[in-house]
């Protein structure tokens, strides 16, 4: 099984529920769905899955993942940063105005960082590439059980998987610039029972900053609460379009002036008690405009995949290995909410 274009495509329509059905002889074939059964069955299906036909096979997962991650990917963290995606040969300049002080808190190999001064208004640093890794599992008993249902879920889990990685990352560095005051105080509300009030002095000053419509990012119990108040206590704000909102949306998209979107948070015990990242803290960030992003993230190169197959449980564990960098530019461009009595 060769990895092109053309068979990543076939992933997509399989993913997407897309898949091409054409009529022979009076009879609708769907010969995308062939296609995909029998590499499965190659794959997993004749009582033999071989190391080498699984990687391959996981490669081909990898790489359709790797087009399915790229908007969910751009839809949140490119709000907040700059997302590139370069050779791994190219040598990456983040620019930053000369008022800006940057603090750069992941940086790879434990290099220092060079600030070189290139006019009267621009500082830059050079972006250092560092190894990352992430991965998933599968068991191959359900690929033999319901092969397209599975194939879509290993999508599905490998694209999470990048999305959640980059979180870890990003709020590594948030928290990070909380600990070391690096974020103003201006920016900041944390309390218990946080109010819309204290919401909206963040959102004031992140409005003050570049003119635009902030963007919140936080879970959905937060996000939850802080909308559940303005019936309340923004009557002003109570318009037929917020009411319909409330009463509808799943998650409220906007809070006040400022568009709401929730982070991905899921379940990380069987007991439905603990979940991946913190309930109580969202972060705000400016309406962007250019050198005007909190964080810049740059993938260099491809993507190598490595698969271990356990004969025990026939679970099969895959670990992606790249090389990426991930920079906080500016804590001025971030704001936080918190509030300590949210649980989830």
């Amino acid at each position: 099984m060769k990895i092109n274009k053309e068979l990543r495509d076939l992933g997509l329509r399989v993913y997407n529920d897309k898949m091409s059905v054409k009529e022979e002889n009076g009879v609708k074939v769907n010969k995308d769905e062939k296609e995909i059964l029998d590499i499965l069955d190659k794959t997993f299906g004749h009582g033999t899955p071989t190391t080498n036909n699984i990687e391959l096979f996981n490669q081909f997962l990898v790489q359709t993942a790797e087009v399915i991650a790229e908007p969910r990917v751009e839809a949140i963290l490119g709000l907040l940063a700059d997302v590139s995606v370069v050779p791994a040969d190219t040598v990456k300049v983040y620019k930053m105005p000369k008022t800006v002080k940057p603090k750069f808190l992941y940086t790879a190999k434990g290099t220092g960082v060079d600030l070189v001064r290139i006019d009267g208004s621009v500082t830059q640093k050079i972006a250092m590439p560092q190894s990352m890794t992430y991965g998933a599992t599968y068991e191959i008993t359900t690929f033999l059980a319901d092969p397209i249902r599975a194939f879509r879920q290993a999508i599905d889990n490998l694209a999470n998987a990048k999305v959640e990685y980059y979180f870890d990352k990003v709020f590594d560095l948030m928290n990070t610039a909380v600990l070391n005051s690096e974020i103003p105080t201006n920016n900041i509300s944390s309390t218990a029972n946080v109010t819309l009030g204290d919401f909206q002095k963040v959102e004031q000053t992140m409005i003050r900053l570049t003119g635009g419509r902030p963007s919140f990012t936080a879970d959905i119990a937060l996000i939850n609460k802080l909308a559940n108040q303005i019936p309340t206590l923004q009557k002003d704000l109570l318009t037929d379009e917020v009411r319909d909102m409330l009463r509808e949306e799943l998650i409220p998209s906007k809070i006040s002036k400022t568009v709401a979107i929730p982070f991905p948070n899921s379940w990380i015990d069987e007991n439905n008690s603990k979940v991946r990242f913190s309930v109580q803290q969202g972060f705000m960030f400016p309406g962007a405009y250019s050198g005007a992003k909190a964080f810049a993230i740059t993938e260099f190169g491809t993507k190598r995949q490595y698969s271990v197959i356990d004969p025990e449980t026939e679970q099969v564990n895959l670990k992606i290995v790249f090389e990426a960098d991930v920079t906080l530019l500016n804590a001025r461009y971030i704001g936080l909410v918190k509030d300590t009595s949210v649980t989830v």
